[in-house]
């Protein structure tokens, strides 16, 4: 470092000092001689912009502020700064602009030195408050069509996406995309013809798997290996038992002793139109899981086809989350989503939860569409051995 940045140093370091003993006119003269000598100095551009906050120059403190930042863009005192800038003149969504980068960037640093942090709480507080301000605006403007919001479902999520209560999430398949289809998180069961009949029945299935549950034979772990494939444990479930399944159908194919075993079960299926794939779908089968296991946030295969859980044995505490939406299982009501957006799943409760899942074809598919990825994905079985679908 040459002597005359080290002069700069002292001056800027002398600056500040004086500023913060209210000496305003010994600071802009420190701070001026210090940008003579050393123009690219961050520090000095935000200490003259302080200065020229106090001597009430506006133009002055923004000049120093985009000079500062211009320099180094994540200096975190001028991009307050230039937030307190917008937010003295009423501008509260660019204000919000610059305290949300403060925010976000305060996070990546482990240590920051009391007076910031004390910074960063009143941001925070401001930035709520903005908020506040903001949805009252758009739901007036929303009140003043006269039209009634509270049943609109759909309308109200692209608020919260807005408002940035939610985050948006997508379909991220494994395996195979089928494009333009609509990301939807959870499918309303009321638009398919085929599920009262199967809700009604809910007593007739939980009677064929309590003697099952009750042997305990016949269940297998979820997740399991693929000999000629790498193995990974990501999410602690490979061959584990906390997520376990009693497969009446696996990858397309009927397990004959089990499915007799619960020949209603069977019989209600016949009006549900699985997803057949040969070889590799539907898996119908009665998902088990053990007290305080939990499922981590993962994707599907495929967005060709929907999951279906229809809820057996619920002990309480157990939920599943599809994207930016949780939802409790209740007894008797079937959740129909895509797997393919991130979901999770857990069981917080100290007893089983066990659901009916099966997977059915995405009803946005034409009968075409669905017979040509059928045909494509059983050749892909075909160009080598098959292997199972799994989460």
């Amino acid at each position: 470092m040459s002597d005359a940045v080290l002069n700069a140093k002292t001056m800027i370091a002398a600056a500040f000092a004086a500023l913060n003993s209210g000496d305003t006119q010994k600071a802009r003269d420190s701070f001026t001689r210090a940008l003579a000598t050393e123009q690219n100095d961050a520090n000095a551009w935000y200490g003259l912009a302080q200065v020229y906050r106090r001597l009430g120059a506006p133009a002055e403190e923004d000049a120093a502020l985009d000079r500062a930042l211009a320099i180094n863009p994540q200096h975190l005192p001028a991009l307050i700064a230039k937030g307190d800038r917008y937010a003295r003149t009423g501008d509260l969504p660019a204000a919000s602009s610059y305290y949300s980068v403060v925010l976000k960037l305060a996070q990546r640093q482990p240590s920051l030195a009391p007076e910031l942090r004390a910074e960063l709480k009143r941001i925070e507080l401001e930035c709520q408050r903005f908020t506040r301000e903001y949805e009252a605006h758009l739901l007036a403007a929303v009140a003043a069509t006269g039209v009634n919001a509270t049943a609109a479902r759909r309308f109200n999520h692209a608020v919260d996406l807005l408002l940035g209560k939610r985050q948006a999430y997508f379909q991220e398949p494994k395996n195979f995309f089928f494009p333009e289809l609509p990301h939807v998180q959870f499918y309303d069961p009321r638009a398919f013809s085929w599920v009262e009949a199967l809700q009604n029945a809910t007593a007739d299935i939980r009677r064929e798997l309590l003697p099952l549950v009750a042997s305990g034979t016949g269940f297998e772990p979820y997740i399991q290996r693929t000999a000629d494939r790498p193995a990974f444990n990501t999410r602690g479930l490979l061959n584990n038992p906390d997520w376990s399944a009693y497969y009446l159908i696996k990858n397309g194919v009927e397990v004959a002793e089990h499915a007799a075993r619960c020949p209603r079960t069977m019989t209600l299926l016949r009006e549900v139109p699985l997803c057949r794939i040969n070889g590799r779908t539907p898996s119908v089968l009665f998902s088990l899981l053990r007290p305080g296991a939990r499922i981590l946030p993962h994707h599907g295969f495929t967005n060709v086809r929907l999951i279906c859980h229809l809820p057996l044995i619920l002990p309480g505490q157990c939920a599943l989350r599809v994207g930016n939406e949780t939802r409790e299982w209740r007894e008797g009501e079937l959740f129909i989503f895509d797997d393919t957006i991130e979901h999770e799943a857990w069981n917080s409760s100290g007893e089983l939860r066990v659901v009916l899942l099966f997977d059915i074809w995405r009803p946005e598919l034409s009968r075409e569409e669905r017979v040509l990825v059928a045909a494509m994905l059983e050749a892909v079985s075909r160009f080598g051995p098959r292997h199972e679908w799994t989460e």
